[in-house]
């Protein structure tokens, strides 16, 4: 004898045999290290002296100009001083990078709270400007070598010119022993 199985009393049956079937084992939760965080408190004058540095590359050379009397009225707290050896090093001019480098070691050394902020500021602008110093000395160097290459290419040049000019007159004289 054959069961006749309406459509819902097969889902009922699927869903009550599923219900039976075993569960899957349960995998234990993968867990992830995330790295401590660092909540770093920006101080207000760092903050400051950050916007003033990228303030500085946007300037016009009059900007600049400006920028350096209203500097040098300014009194001599260490934030100054930092915006004047940032200063220094975007005017670039010789010596400038050796002198910020100057002013900002004034700052690593001094003991004034202000100062103690500011010192990894300095240290850090301190060691970019020794980079670019030393990056301008291979500069330089790299060119006296080019001028100088340049300098026996032109002298080169002189004594194939003078080579060439002996060559024509040769060729324009009779050649000796020619009946004339």
């Amino acid at each position: 004898m054959m069961i006749k199985f309406s459509a819902p009393l097969w889902a009922a049956s699927v869903l009550l045999l599923a219900g039976c079937a075993a569960p899957a084992p349960k995998q234990p939760p993968v867990l992830v290290q995330t790295p401590p965080r660092i909540v770093v408190v920006a101080d207000p004058k760092l903050t400051e002296l950050l916007a003033y540095q990228a303030s500085l590359r946007l300037m016009t050379p009059s900007e600049l100009v400006k920028a350096q009397l209203e500097l040098a009225r300014a009194d001599h707290a260490p934030h100054n001083t930092i915006r004047r050896a940032m200063l220094q090093a975007t005017l670039r001019t010789p010596g400038d990078l050796a002198r910020a480098q100057t002013l900002l070691d004034a700052i690593t050394q001094a003991s004034s709270d202000e100062a103690k902020l500011l010192a990894p500021l300095a240290q850090v602008l301190s060691g970019q400007y020794a980079d670019l110093r030393r990056q301008d000395e291979v500069v330089e160097k790299l060119n006296g070598q080019l001028r100088e290459a340049q300098r026996r290419n032109d002298q080169l040049n002189e004594k194939l010119e003078a080579l060439k000019n002996i060559e024509r007159s040769l060729s324009v004289r009779p050649a000796a022993g020619a009946p004339k």
